[in-house]
């Protein structure tokens, strides 16, 4: 029941989409509820380490979400290309605003994924695997367009061990 919040971040856009284009519905309805659904998210993000999430398990959820919303980029990237291609000499005004909300958008993508990496760097802060010298150039790599991914890759893989819990595994004994 706690993964459910990032379970729906992975789906909802994919979701919403479908339900807004088989119902003839306006997309303006799904982007809000969308919107709301990355903002509960970001805040959940430092909910989750009271919940028993070490920082491996917050580190992976900001991988995940990050690849999962790369053929979500992708597409809006390319709907924007192409309306302003077709739009033409009609579109002249419009193309800058539209790009600045392209961009807005993606951004807020990144920013709600960026969130759960961030949580994990101030988890392993907070459990002295980080110096805040570390935890600053984290962030930072999570907040730069496009070198978030393959920073929350290496983030990942370099923190996967550390992440997680300093509990020593109890001996199987229980062969009796």
């Amino acid at each position: 029941m706690k993964k459910l919040p990032m379970i729906l971040l992975l789906i909802a856009p994919y979701a919403i989409y479908f339900l807004c284009d088989r119902a003839n519905m306006d997309f303006a309805i799904g982007l809000c509820i969308y919107g709301f659904i990355l903002i509960f998210n970001m805040i959940y993000a430092f909910f989750m380490p009271k919940l028993a999430f070490n920082g491996k398990q917050l580190l992976f959820w900001n991988l995940l979400i990050k690849l999962c919303h790369i053929p979500l980029v992708v597409i809006i990237l390319l709907t924007v290309l192409l309306t302003s291609l077709i739009g033409g000499e009609a579109m002249r005004d419009a193309v800058p605003s539209m790009i600045l909300f392209t961009f807005a958008g993606c951004y807020m993508l990144q920013l709600s994924s960026a969130m759960f990496g961030i949580s994990g760097f101030l988890w392993l802060r907070k459990n002295h695997r980080l110096t805040r010298k570390d935890v600053a150039v984290c962030t930072a790599a999570q907040l730069i367009p496009i070198a978030d991914i393959l920073g929350s890759v290496v983030c990942y893989f370099m923190f996967r061990k550390h992440g997680q819990t300093f509990e020593k595994a109890k001996p199987d004994f229980d062969d009796d």
